[in-house]
């Protein structure tokens, strides 16, 4: 009966080390973002000109597009409106 013990004792020891070693319990190494932004004005809300030159050029460098941010610039009673293109890379 105590060998019994025993057995089951190293039995568990060894599943316990075998799973912590094959589930990957690794530490990771730190994941560092870079971000940009890239703003482009137009004529009015409708019809904002997109400049797809300069967001062409980002995305061939590796950048991806976040999020968009528009708005009247330089004030709300304003015809003009500026578009934000936020990236990350």
């Amino acid at each position: 009966m105590r060998n019994r013990w025993w057995w089951m004792l190293i039995l568990v020891v060894v599943a316990f080390l075998t799973l912590t070693r094959w589930t990957g319990a690794k530490p990771s190494a730190k994941v560092t973002w870079e971000y940009t932004v890239i703003s482009v004005y137009g004529p009015s809300a409708t019809t904002p000109p997109p400049n797809t030159l300069q967001l062409n050029n980002a995305g061939a460098q590796g950048w991806e597009l976040v999020a968009v941010r528009s708005g009247n610039f330089p004030n709300a009673d304003s015809k003009e409106i500026r578009i934000d293109y936020y990236f990350k890379r």
